[in-house]
């Protein structure tokens, strides 16, 4: 048979291809042999220039507890249990990588943090950056979180379900996360506006203007403001669940710098991934749940796919000395 795959993960071309064709802004490139070339010649292809294919890991600065999970258990919405005694810390100034099965809780952890999801049972404690003092967000929801003066970024899953309203253009839903601020009769839109054209212009969005309907950008364009929007409302805590889903390598690598950028400014980022690969470049600490419980933690400069995936399919290992 004749099998077409289309992927952005260039290791599936490498390793189940016989040809690839690259296509570029709807446009072909060029076709090779699978056999004679390389993830670097493909990449340089698809976005038209060279790319360097590593991701920084500097060093976490001045790492402090920002976060604090304690017990934490979750059930969904049909009682079925997804996080039971779940802890950890996160630090600011580091990237905190979360691997799992898909399923086995990164979402229930994420919007639970958020104030999307209600805790059974368990502690989130916020540690403010000046005072120190521990406020607990068990309870509240997302608008209650941020009167208390939490300044917190989600990038959900679900991009266009809870990220983004679709009907809206791209200025409305920037000010999705600044109309709460105003207070005069009218609707101020030129910050949002701002915002929207730095967003299309620094991510390169391919949208026709700000004043296009999200709903008629691609997925990885849907993304791109996402991300760029969350990101934007300089936030003390990141919280990011397959930020680089759907994106092209070269976006990709631009998110993977942004986020590093929120690390170098004191940001604690929690970013759940996908691909392994990426968790094990781009984590300062990779916590590692099965099933709904920590399987352990590890230094990122120290995990390989194996020890991760161990973790990943059964419970036990050794946990990161604190």
């Amino acid at each position: 048979k004749a099998i077409v795959l289309i992927t952005h993960k260039l290791n599936e071309v490498e390793e189940l291809s016989d040809r690839v064709v690259v296509l570029r802004h709807g446009k072909f490139v060029g076709d090779l042999v699978t056999r004679e070339t390389n993830a670097q010649e493909m990449t340089n292809m698809m976005v038209g220039r060279q790319v360097t294919l590593n991701i920084a890991r500097p060093d976490p600065v001045d790492p402090k507890p920002r976060l604090r999970v304690e017990g934490l258990t979750v059930r969904s919405s049909d009682g079925v249990l997804k996080l039971e005694d779940v802890s950890f810390t996160a630090n600011s100034g580091e990237i905190l990588g979360i691997a799992g099965i898909s399923g086995s809780g990164q979402k229930e952890l994420l919007e639970a943090i958020a104030g999307l999801h209600r805790a059974e049972g368990g502690s989130i404690r916020y540690i403010e950056p000046e005072t120190g003092r521990e406020e607990e967000l068990i309870g509240k929801d997302p608008a209650d979180i941020s009167d208390m003066g939490v300044a917190l970024s989600f990038v959900p899953e679900d991009r266009l379900g809870m990220g983004l309203v679709g009907n809206m253009d791209l200025t409305d839903n920037m000010m999705l996360r600044s109309f709460r601020r105003g207070r005069g009769l009218f609707t101020n839109r030129k910050a949002p506006h701002d915002l929207a054209e730095r967003v299309v212009a620094e991510l390169e969005v391919n949208t026709p203007s700000v004043s296009t309907p999200v709903r008629r950008l691609s997925g990885g364009n849907v993304q791109k403001v996402l991300v760029g929007r969350e990101i934007a409302s300089a936030p003390t805590v990141l919280l990011t669940a397959y930020a680089v889903r759907g994106l092209d390598i070269n976006s990709s690598y631009t998110i993977y710098d942004l986020i590093n950028k929120q690390k170098a400014r004191g940001v604690a980022v929690i970013y759940v991934g996908e691909d392994l690969d990426v968790l094990l470049e781009l984590c300062d600490r990779i916590l590692v749940l099965c099933g709904g419980k920590v399987s352990g933690m590890m230094a990122g400069k120290d995990a390989t796919k194996r020890k991760v995936g161990m973790m990943m399919t059964r419970l036990g290992g050794a946990k990161e000395d604190e």
